[in-house]
């Protein structure tokens, strides 16, 4: 459709279409130029153009019209605009460009293609000023926070600027285009339909000005929210309350409970080296060296649980420093990761241990502690692993915390001919590669590990 076969619409049209606008107009006017007297007479001479003008345009360009009419006017146009008392200032201390791209998303409520239609620039310039118009972040990048301020600021000023914007329009009244109300009893059918015509654009103007403002969208979200919400009743009183003295809620508890396993736990790297040392358990006893008794080691049986025993232990707990509450929480984590069966060995050998002579439990103490800080550390993983340990410790050493549990059930699984070729790997493997070939050695399916490691040795 051409200009000039688009219908001249209604005055009624317009004025309602100018009604819609003016509230969010007069804001930008008033923020663009700096003060109400320019913004005032940009928004008057803007509304003549447009009223005498709208017919030229179809329905759906009106909006992009309107501004860019009103960015156009030479008072909205000043390099930098005043921003004592302005309801943005932050906004009104942008430079020219950027202060109107901002206005038409925060205020005008367009996207950013139609902001960059409304200012006659590339859709890239306008999303340039924007982003310019926005402060640093920590990050270095642009600030959203300050984004979301300006728009909660213009929602704010918006039911303030709906009555200045009534005091600063001009009339709307073109030349020739008086209505007059149809009283007469035999009014003009054309002056009807007129009349008609231009309460149905009423109605469209404000449905429309309802999907502009950010109250009414939030309305029409309410409507259309398909959950539905109720009022919940007053809460009854709790039927227990927390209390941080409750043993049952000690994160020790489990181990505090069971003061023999918590012995063996905190014992256990020398109790699994006892059990690949069973041999020398038998003539240890005729071991007699002048050396002063040592302290028998706390390996306790249980006593039967009595009221006040766990508040008792709980106390002394803690009273340790952090450094040994930690510690003993590693050795109660390494004693319950054992299977039953060596939890039972362990056992056993720490009865034949307790009854054995001081100088004999000494001398087994001296031998265990003669060892490699890294043979030492091995045997927290039980008698099997700690005795494999110094053979294939080089490989898992250090591993991922994703991988441990894997790595630990992989290393109890394994036959004695893979260890054997993972001690060959553990030796030929440099340490940067060590992660890779643990990754490797993951993913491959148990029946097919022997194979795949032999092979791998053979590289």
């Amino acid at each position: 459709m051409t200009p000039s076969d688009t219908p001249t619409p209604a005055p009624p049209a317009v004025a309602a279409f100018l009604r819609g606008l003016r509230a969010r107009a007069w804001l930008l006017a008033r923020i663009q130029a700096g003060a109400e007297a320019p913004a005032r007479q940009a928004l008057a001479a803007v509304e003549r153009v447009f009223a005498s003008e709208a017919g030229l345009w179809p329905l759906a360009e009106w909006p992009g019209q309107y501004w860019r009419l009103l960015l156009a006017t030479p008072s909205l146009r000043r390099p930098e605009a005043n921003s004592i008392g302005s309801p943005l200032p932050g906004v009104a201390r942008l430079p020219a460009q950027q202060r109107a791209a901002v206005l038409l998303l925060v205020v005008a409520g367009l996207d950013e293609a139609a902001a960059a239609a409304a200012l006659g620039l590339p859709m890239e310039t306008c999303q340039q000023a924007i982003r310019a118009s926005l402060p640093l972040d920590a990050l270095g990048k642009p600030d959203v926070d300050v984004w979301r301020s300006w728009r909660a600021a213009a929602g704010r000023a918006l039911a303030e600027a709906d009555r200045a914007a009534e005091a600063a329009r001009a009339p709307v009244t073109p030349a020739g285009t008086d209505v007059v109300p149809p009283t007469a009893p035999h009014a003009s059918p054309r002056l009807l339909r007129w009349l008609w015509f231009g309460l149905v654009m009423c109605a469209v103007a404000l449905g429309a000005s309802l999907f502009l403002h950010p109250k009414g969208r939030e309305a029409l979200e309410r409507l259309r929210d398909p959950i539905k919400r109720e009022t919940l009743s007053a809460a009854s009183a709790p039927k227990a309350s927390f209390d941080a003295r409750d043993a049952a809620l000690h994160p020790d508890r489990e181990r505090l409970a069971a003061p023999s396993e918590a012995g063996y736990a905190d014992h256990l790297a020398m109790l699994a080296w006892l059990v690949d040392a069973s041999s020398d358990l038998r003539a240890a006893d005729a071991v007699r060296l002048p050396l002063a008794p040592m302290p028998v080691p706390v390996i306790a049986p249980d006593a039967a649980v009595v009221a006040g025993a766990l508040s008792r232990r709980i106390r002394q707990w803690e009273a340790l420093p952090p450094s040994i509450r930690g510690a003993r929480r590693a050795h109660w984590q390494a004693w319950r990761a054992l299977d039953a069966r060596e939890r039972v060995q362990l056992r056993a050998v720490a009865q034949r241990f307790q009854p054995m002579s001081a100088d004999a439990r000494l001398a087994l103490q001296l031998r265990f502690a003669a060892q490699s800080p890294d043979a030492r550390m091995g045997w927290w993983l039980g008698p099997r692993m700690g005795r494999d340990w110094p053979r294939v410790g080089a490989l898992f050493a250090y591993v991922d915390a994703g991988e441990r549990l894997a790595l630990l059930r992989l290393l109890r699984d394994a036959s004695a001919e893979e260890i054997d070729a993972l001690e060959r790997l553990a030796q030929g493997t440099p340490p940067e590669a060590r992660a890779g070939l643990r990754r490797e050695l993951l993913v491959v399916p148990r029946a097919q590990r022997a194979a795949w490691l032999q092979a791998r040795t053979l590289r």
